[in-house]
């Protein structure tokens, strides 16, 4: 994008200490209104939004222009810097807000655009560029603020104007009309006039007629213009931080084969090796393959509901790519594929898979083709033409620039429902993607109608397509009443063919840990050529059992222990061992939390489970005889296991979610056979929707309507944090050891941009050595001066325990020497 040039002007206002203000805002218009006009919208006035879009970029910063903006920028002096930047005057925000908001109003009134869409628009452009560099406040507070302190609010903004002299105004208004000509938009005025209404007329208008919009439109249940506000606002956020942050740079999408998981699948030998599983696997494949290529484009929320360990991952990533050409040729949209997982356990399993997709497909690896976002990923970011430092890969990470991202349900829900600018800045990537949630029964029940009508709204007015993949379908979306379509088309006959195990419920009577033992220690001993699986509610149940199962004298047995309590570069290697085939065949004993229930691809013979959620023990159960590649079946049981006090699962489940489970299993007393379990499941999901309560969907489905983006970001909680909890890094070995040193050794760095900038080149390497454990342990250990605890190689013995993970029992007592 060329640096604007005029003939009659010489432009010398800045925005960045190496950036004129008009070429910034030239860029961020123009970046902008592209982001609209790529998008393919199922709404009226998609022009209008278009324009929008680009008098808020060319508008965003004016505030910039004010003496003290110009004074602040210009200073050399850190310490005068940081006083300057501190002070009312000197912000642009609020003031460039009010820009925006005149001449949003006047571009309507002289384009003679009302209702609909041009109603919200002026409130909706004030709070995106007053908020531009911060997070989003409730509308109807911003609104108040006015009644409260209007006097304050114009009297800092009289001062700011009065300090911009007779050349920068002049400056302002060569701007505007330049860009405002070179954007295609007729309009004209005086910035007297615009100064004028900012001082006598705009807070009394915000303050008082759009705070009657806002209530109405918090009365009328209306969630669209809330989508609408996060579009722009995304919209400004990407467009300012690729300008301020990458000087311009717009990085082009790129061209994906819909055959690149046909082709490795081939690579592979997938569809030549024969077996019971796998021709179910090849089954599956081709027929949501056969269901994708006759599709109807109409219906936007798939489902490939089929049973676990027959080869979802690649079927869901096949299907999206080949919907994605589909809309490419048909509908003249290119659509991001974005993969979302509820653990992180579980992504660097499925983007090793991706990865390796490309790669068999000739492609080069490139950021730009496939990227991995979640909070402690690697902060790298490169295509086959250049390598970014941590700055820019950072940016571009955050910004989403990929073909296909695999990321969290986190990420993914708290670009939909938060305030944070942070998180917003990728909601403009949600518009026209196809948007994968891969094991979606983990999604909280009370959220079931918030994500209903949120995806709904979005697939149909932003053309965007949503895929459930699981093997347990939760009823976010009724199939009966056409809300959903299946793609596997077979699914009824893929989960009745299956006979790979048996469940057995143990049900009757809660069992103390000393009799779950000797029951174990006796099947261990009588079957000593089975894997076995054994999965518990808390940490301290599995610890315990572990340390009785390393004591037994057992033959030929690894024995392998699985929990958060473990650094995560230790669970990493374990389940990769455990992955491992061994030739001297050595059988395996893992001992597990629940982390090992979605996803995570292993195989036991024997699965034992403490009680849970009806979908819970459906995917544990998936983690038995995976592969039928035995002759004998599998069996899965189910105990209830209790302390002195109750039943675990009583410390961590939802008991309405346990209820419903009681009431479906109780009365069953017969083995249940795998072809069950598609029966199971839709009563149980039936149960749930029939019992739960929606009063946190109602909520913030209100918080949506009334554009209270703070209440919703402060009420949506995906993942509910039931007591505190201390981030602990254990330095277990040498190289732990020196990423501590290097921690260490930043924490003496003032300037916090680089401090941050040094804190992200080691990430990585830093949380494979992070555990997260009770405040109530971990207080004690925490490091002066920060809000993490450090347990040295010296204490480990004191405090980490080789095989379980942190000690529990010990920890707390006392502060650690260093």
């Amino acid at each position: 994008m060329a640096e604007v040039a005029s003939e009659s002007y010489s432009f010398k206002l800045k925005s960045h200490p190496n950036k004129r203000l008009v070429d910034h805002l030239q860029r961020v218009g123009e970046l902008s209104r592209k982001t609209i006009a790529d998008r393919s919208l199922n709404i009226d006035d998609a022009d209008l939004l278009e324009d929008a879009a680009y008098l808020i970029g060319i508008t965003h910063d004016v505030g910039k222009a004010t003496g003290f903006f110009q004074e602040y920028i210009d200073e050399k002096d850190e310490a005068k810097k940081k006083s300057l930047k501190s002070k009312d005057t000197t912000h642009h925000g609020l003031l460039s807000a009010f820009f925006t908001y005149a001449v949003i109003k006047e571009y309507l009134r002289k384009a003679g655009r009302n209702g609909g869409l041009a109603d919200y628009l002026p409130i909706l452009s004030f709070m995106a560029v007053k908020r531009h560099h911060g997070n989003l406040l409730n509308a109807m507070d911003e609104i108040k603020d006015f009644d409260a302190d209007k006097e304050k609010i114009l009297k800092v903004a009289e001062e700011q104007i009065n300090s911009i002299d007779s050349i920068g105004r002049a400056e302002i208004s060569e701007i505007l009309a330049l860009l405002l000509f070179r954007g295609n938009i007729n309009l004209k005025f005086d910035l007297s006039n615009i100064i004028n209404y900012i001082l006598k007329d705009s807070a009394k208008e915000i303050g008082r007629k759009e705070k009657r919009f806002v209530r109405r439109l918090g009365e009328e249940n209306n969630i669209y213009p809330y989508f609408v506000s996060q579009f722009l606002y995304s919209t400004l956020l990407d467009a300012d931080k690729t300008d301020a942050g990458l000087d311009g740079a717009h990085l082009g999408r790129l061209d994906l084969s819909s055959k690149l998981v046909d082709e490795y699948r081939d690579a592979k030998g997938f569809s030549s090796n024969k077996n019971n599983i796998n021709d179910l696997r090849n089954q599956i494949y081709e027929d949501a393959i056969e269901s994708i290529t006759a599709w109807n484009l109409e219906d936007r929320i798939l489902s490939l509901n089929v049973p676990t360990g027959t080869g979802k991952t690649l079927a869901a990533l096949s299907l999206s790519l080949k919907l994605r050409e589909r809309l490419e040729n048909e509908r003249k949209i290119k659509p991001r594929i974005i993969y979302a997982l509820p653990f992180l356990s579980i992504i660097d399993q499925n983007y090793k898979v991706f990865d390796e997709v490309l790669a068999n497909g000739g492609k080069p690896k490139d950021s730009r083709l496939l990227l991995k976002h979640h909070h402690l990923a690697d902060v790298g970011y490169k295509t086959s033409e250049n390598e970014y430092d941590v700055d820019k890969s950072l940016l571009l990470l955050e910004g989403w620039n990929s073909e296909i991202i695999v990321t969290t349900f986190w990420q993914l829900f708290n670009t939909l429902f938060s305030n944070r600018n942070k998180q917003l800045r990728k909601f403009n990537k949600l518009i026209n993607s196809i948007i994968i949630l891969d094991e979606v029964q983990a999604v909280p029940h009370q959220y079931w109608q918030l994500i209903h009508d949120s995806l709904n709204l979005l697939c149909e007015k932003f053309n965007s397509y949503v895929v459930f993949i699981t093997a347990t379908q939760p009823l976010i979306f009724d199939e009966s009443e056409g809300e959903i379509k299946e793609v596997a088309k077979r699914r009824e006959g893929y989960f009745r063919g299956l006979n790979r195990i048996q469940l057995f419920l143990r049900v009757d009577n809660a069992l103390n840990l000393d009799e779950f033992k000797a029951m174990l220690e006796n099947d261990l001993r009588e079957k000593p050529n089975k894997d076995f699986l054994i999965v518990f509610n808390t940490i301290g149940s599995a610890q315990d059992v572990y340390k009785f199962v390393k004591e037994l004298e057992l033959e030929e047995t690894e024995r392998f222990f699985l929990s958060t309590n473990v650094i995560p570069k230790m669970r990493l290697e374990r389940i990769d061992k455990i992955k491992e085939k061994n030739a001297e065949r050595r059988r395996k004993v893992i001992v597990s939390t629940q982390l090992i229930e979605a996803g995570v691809d292993i195989d036991a013979d024997i699965v034992y489970r403490d009680f849970a959620p009806l979908d819970s023990i459906n995917q544990v159960a998936g983690r038995c005889n995976r592969n039928s590649a035995k002759d004998d079946k599998g069996t899965v049981s189910i105990f209830i296991l209790k302390d002195d006090r109750k039943e675990f699962y009583k410390y961590i489940y939802d008991p309405f979610l346990m209820s419903k489970t009681l009431d479906i299993l109780k009365p069953i007393k017969e083995p249940i056979k795998e072809s069950e379990f598609l029966d199971l499941n839709n009563q149980y999901f039936k149960a749930v929707k029939r019992g739960m309560g929606d009063k946190d969907s109602r909520d913030n489905l209100a918080y949506i309507a009334g554009l209270a983006f703070k209440d919703l970001s402060k009420n949506f909680k995906l993942i509910e944090e039931d007591y505190p909890k201390v981030n602990v890094f254990v330095e277990i070995d040498e190289k732990a050891a020196e990423i501590w040193r290097r921690y260490q050794d930043l924490q003496s760095e003032k300037n916090h941009l680089e401090r941050t900038k040094k804190y992200l080149n080691i990430k990585k390497d830093f949380s494979e050595y992070m555990i997260s454990v009770p405040e109530k342990f971990g207080h004690s250990l925490i490091v002066d001066g920060s809000n993490i605890g450090y347990v040295s190689f010296n204490e480990l013995p004191h405090y980490y325990d080789m095989d379980t993970g942190f000690k529990r029992e010990k920890a707390g007592e006392g502060s650690l020497i260093f």
